[in-house]
C-alpha cells in the first residue's frame, strides 16, 4: 500500500512540476573517491569537477544586488552516504559582513541555504517553524576565520568562508542527520528535495540588504517564511530505501519513585531497514491527567501520576507499533516540572557563551542563574525588534482551563518591557485571555514598567480558548529598551496542576527563607537561590574550613562540588545557614 501511495505522490508531484515551468530543477551528483575538503576553495584534486553548476541570478522582491556578471555567482553540490557538500561563490564589489558593524547577521553579506525534505512539498511554511521539515543553514562569517578555516557546529554542519576581498566563497558539509522531515525521519534520497540558495548583498551606506536567489523570487514570501516557491533537486545514483514493515515496543515494569525514568524498547523490522528511527507519541489513558515526556531514544520522564499510553511510529508515518500502557506513581512535582515554559530556571546554559540552553532562542546570557537580555541593536520602533523566547506546547484538551504565568523581573534603569504568548504565523494571534492590568486589550500580551527592584509578577490567564493548530510561542520583547533586563524563575502552569505542588519550598511563590540550596544531597553541582539580589555566600565543611565563596549579584549561583569529599557541609550568608550532604 505504501509503495502504491508513494507512486501516486510521485505522479501528482510530476504534474505539479509540469505546471510550473519556471521552477528551476537541479541534479546533485555523487562524490567520487575524492571528497571535497571544507576550506572555501575549489579543490585541486578534482573533487568538484563532476558537480553541476547553477546560477544565482534572480532578484528576490526585485532587490537590486551588486554582484558581478550573472554567471559569476553560482552554487554547486555533491552528495554521499554521509551528507551533502555545497559550494557557493560570488564576484562582489564589496565584502561587507555583519562583524563590521555588529548588526544582525541576516542583513549582511553571506549565503543562506534552504532545504525542504518532506514527502509532500509545497506544504507552506519555512525554517521559521521548528520541526517543519524545512531547514536553513546560514552561519555568518567570523572575522578571524575568513581564510578557509573550517568551523564545525554542534549539529555536525561544517562550513568555511574564503574571502579575497571583495570576492568570497563559502563551502559547506551538511550531514543527513540534520535534514529531518516534519515526522522526524531522514530525507528519502530517492525522492525530490525543495532547495534554494539566497545570497545576501549589502554595501557600505546601504539602508538594508539586497538578495539574489536561485529560485524563489518572493511571490509568496521569502524562503525563511515560505518555501513553496523554491527549486527542486534530486540525487543522482541514489538507491531505493528498504522500508520498515513492523514495529514492536515493550516496557519492563512501572514508574514508582519520584523522578524515576524508564526505557521503552523498540524492535524495528526488517533489521536492515534504511531508516530505523521511530517517532514516539505519549498521551493520557482515558480519564487520566497523567503527564510525562519521552525522549527521541524512548526514555520516559514522569511529571504527574496516573497512566500514560505510548506508541512508536515509523518516520514515514506508515507503520504504527502496538500501544503500551505505563503506570506512574510516587511523583512529587516541582513548579518547574509542571511548567509549559521549559528551562525557566535557566539551569541549562552554555558554560562558554553563557547562552541559555534549549528551547530558548534569541540574544541573551545567563549569569548567576539569571537571564540577562541586552538589546545591542539600538532602540527599535517595535518591542519585538529584540526578542528572546521559546516555542511552547499547551495541549488542546486543556485550552479552556485557567493558567498562571509567574516570573521575577527587574532592569538596570527603569524602562518598558513587553511579554506575550502568541501563535507563530502571519497575524501572530495573542490567543490567551487575561484580566491582568498590564494587558491593554485583555489578550495575552503585557507591558511592564520595570524598576531596579527584583519583583515577582503573577499573571492570570483565564483561558487559551483562541488557540488553534499553529505553533505557540512565549516571548520577551526588549526592542523598546537598551537597558539590561533581568529575568528569573519563569513558569507557566495550569491552575489545576498547581494543586499538585507540595506546601514546601518547592513552591517558589510562598518560600519565606532568605535562601535555599538544592539538590540535597548534591553530587556535582549545588545551586544556591536567594529571595533578593547582591549576596555574599560561602561553603564550609563540618570542621569549619572554607571550601568556596562567591558574591552573587543575581538571585542564583552554582557551586561546583564535584571534588568535595563525602560528608556534611554548611552554606552561610550574613543572615542564615543551610546545610547539605555530599
Amino acid at each position: 500500500m505504501r509503495k502504491f501511495f508513494t507512486l501516486i505522490l510521485a505522479v501528482l508531484f510530476v504534474s505539479v512540476i509540469t505546471a510550473q515551468d519556471e521552477r528551476p530543477e537541479g541534479v546533485i551528483m555523487m562524490t567520487g573517491e575524492e571528497v571535497p575538503v571544507i576550506d572555501g576553495k575549489l579543490d585541486e584534486n578534482g573533487a568538484w569537477d563532476s558537480a553541476n553548476v547553477y546560477l544565482i541570478d534572480k532578484a528576490l522582491y526585485g532587490e537590486q544586488y551588486t554582484f558581478g556578471e550573472p554567471e559569476e555567482t553560482n552554487w554547486r553540490a555533491m552528495w554521499n552516504a554521509d551528507g551533502m557538500y555545497i559550494f557557493v561563490t560570488t564576484v562582489d564589489d564589496e565584502w561587507y559582513p555583519s562583524y563590521v558593524t555588529g548588526g544582525n547577521s541576516w542583513e549582511y553579506d553571506k549565503p543562506e541555504i534552504y532545504f525542504d525534505v518532506n514527502y509532500i512539498l509545497e506544504d507552506a511554511g519555512g525554517p521559521a517553524s521548528s520541526g517543519s521539515g524545512h531547514h536553513q543553514v546560514a552561519p555568518a562569517a567570523e572575522q578571524d576565520k575568513i581564510d578557509g578555516t573550517p568551523v564545525t557546529q554542534d549539529n555536525g554542519v561544517v562550513y568555511a568562508f574564503y574571502v579575497e576581498d571583495p570576492n568570497w566563497s563559502v563551502e559547506y558539509f551538511v550531514p543527513w542527520s540534520v535534514l529531518t522531515n516534519a515526522d522526524g525521519g531522514l530525507f528519502d534520497q530517492t525522492g525530490t528535495m525543495g532547495f534554494d540558495v539566497t545570497m545576501i548583498d549589502r554595501d557600505t551606506g546601504d539602508e538594508g540588504r539586497r538578495r539574489a536567489v536561485w529560485a524563489n523570487i518572493g511571490g509568496q514570501n521569502e524562503s525563511w517564511s515560505n518555501m513553496d516557491d523554491v527549486g527542486y533537486v534530486t540525487l543522482d545514483g541514489s538507491e531505493p530505501p528498504i522500508y520498515v514493515d513492523e514495529i514492536n515496543i515493550s516496557v519492563d515494569g512501572a514508574i514508582t519513585e519520584n523522578d524515576q525514568t524508564i526505557q521503552i524498547m523498540a524492535e524495528v523490522l526488517p533489521e536492515d531497514a534504511t531508516d530505523k528511527v521511530v517517532k514516539w507519541t505519549i498521551k493520557n489513558a482515558d480519564g487520566s491527567r497523567a503527564r510525562a515526556s519521552i525522549s527521541a531514544d524512548g526514555v520516559v520522564t514522569p511529571v504527574i501520576n496516573e497512566e500514560v499510553v505510548i506508541q512508536a511510529i515509523s518516520t514515514d508515518g506508515f507503520v504504527y507499533s502496538n500501544e503500551v500502557n505505563l503506570s506512574i506513581s510516587g511523583q512529587v512535582p516541582t513548579r518547574f516540572q509542571l511548567s509549559y515554559i521549559k528551562n525557566g530556571d535557566f539551569t541549562d546554559f552554555d558554560e562558554e557563551t553563557l547562552a541559555p540552553g534549549a528551547p530558548w532562542t534569541g540574544g541573551s546570557t545567563v549569569v548567576d542563574g539569571v537571564l540577562n537580555i541586552t538589546n545591542t541593536n539600538g532602540q527599535g520602533s517595535n518591542p519585538w525588534d529584540w526578542t528572546v523566547g521559546q516555542n511552547i506546547y499547551v495541549p488542546a484538551e486543556i485550552k479552556d482551563e485557567a493558567f498562571e504565568l509567574q516570573l521575577k523581573m527587574w532592569i538596570a534603569a527603569s524602562d518598558t518591557f513587553d511579554i506575550d504568548i502568541e501563535h507563530i504565523g502571519d497575524d501572530y494571534t495573542r490567543f490567551g485571555s487575561t484580566t491582568h492590568p498590564a494587558s491593554a486589550d485583555g489578550n495575552s500580551q503585557w507591558r511592564f514598567i520595570l524598576t531596579t527592584e527584583p519583583t515577582w509578577h503573577t499573571i492570570d490567564i483565564t483561558d487559551f480558548s483562541r488557540m488553534d493548530e499553529r505553533e505557540q510561542k512565549f516571548n520577551f520583547f526588549a526592542g523598546h529598551t537598551n537597558e539590561t533586563v533581568y529575568i528569573d524563575s519563569v513558569t507557566l502552569v495550569s491552575v489545576a496542576d498547581l494543586a499538585l505542588l507540595p506546601s514546601s519550598t518547592e513552591d517558589i511563590n510562598v518560600a519565606e527563607e532568605s535562601f535555599k540550596v538544592y539538590p540535597n544531597p548534591a553530587d556535582t553541582r549545588l545551586y544556591v537561590e536567594f529571595t533578593t539580589s547582591n549576596n555574599k555566600v560561602a561553603i564550609y565543611n563540618s570542621v569549619g574550613i572554607k571550601m568556596d565563596e562567591a558574591v552573587v549579584f543575581g538571585t542564583r549561583h552554582m557551586f561546583d562540588v564535584s571534588s568535595y569529599p563525602k560528608g556534611m557541609y554548611f552554606v552561610k550568608t550574613d543572615e542564615s545557614v543551610e546545610k547539605f550532604i555530599k
